[in-house]
């Protein structure tokens, strides 16, 4: 003779709680719209001038091994901060932290470096296309090969992305290639002593974020690694 009442009470309690999580709902929403996030844009390098010997340095007073070299970079939107990290064969041989878009530092000369930029702010960071140079000097044994410059189109129509890049490098030696290409953080394809400079065209999706990492190798085991990423929508 009770179940009715208890029934009652029930379904009171669940209306109050729909209500609630509706409620808490609404104010995540609205509060989605309200901060929406906008991360920072895409740094581009300007000095040293990619895949060229650097002519902005300065000499180390009493060390003629060392070089200041210059870097700089175009403003990115939406941008706190810029971290720079300098490479050699692979190796990371400096971070920078800076909220400027410009820095120099100390590196030896004769030697072949690879550098990026990401642009932080509080909703995440940006990486920029791989960079490379050559300090001035006398060669310090064999150069790394310069990072490849990589190159994306599109076809739209066919849901198709073709993959190409230029490598190069100071001493002129023959290069291969290492290439991986990620979809959303996992691999899709991946290639291994490529001669070539390109690959056939791959099926893609739209609306993913496609990270191409290229592996620029010679014949005396020095490398670089050039990185681009590319997100594909309508």
């Amino acid at each position: 003779m009770r179940i009715l009442p208890f029934l009652s009470s029930l379904l009171i309690c669940l209306t109050i709680l729909y209500s609630c999580s509706s409620e808490s709902s609404n104010d995540s929403n609205e509060t989605d719209i309200e901060n929406p996030v906008t991360l920072p844009g895409k740094p581009v390098g300007i000095l040293p001038a990619n895949a060229e010997t650097c002519s902005d340095f300065e000499e180390v007073p009493g060390e003629t091994d060392k070089a200041i070299i210059y870097f700089s970079w175009s403003v990115a939107d939406n941008t706190s901060s810029y971290v720079m990290e300098v490479f050699e064969s692979g190796s990371k041989v400096n971070t920078s932290t800076v909220g400027t878009t410009s820095t120099k530092l100390t590196l030896d000369k004769g030697k072949s470096y690879s550098w990026t930029v990401t642009a932080i702010n509080q909703d995440g960071e940006t990486l920029s296309n791989t960079f490379s140079f050559t300090t001035p000097g006398q060669p310090m044994g064999n150069f790394v090969p310069y990072a490849a410059e990589i190159s994306v189109d599109f076809d739209s129509a066919n849901h198709e992305m073709t993959i190409t890049w230029v490598g190069s490098d100071e001493d002129n030696d023959p290069l291969t290639y290492d290439v991986i290409i990620m979809e959303n953080g996992i691999t899709l394809e991946q290639y291994e002593d490529l001669t070539e400079s390109g690959i056939a065209p791959i099926s893609v999706s739209i609306d993913a974020t496609y990270t191409i990492k290229v592996t620029s190798k010679d014949n005396f085991g020095n490398f670089s690694v050039s990185t681009q990423s590319i997100i594909l929508d309508n």
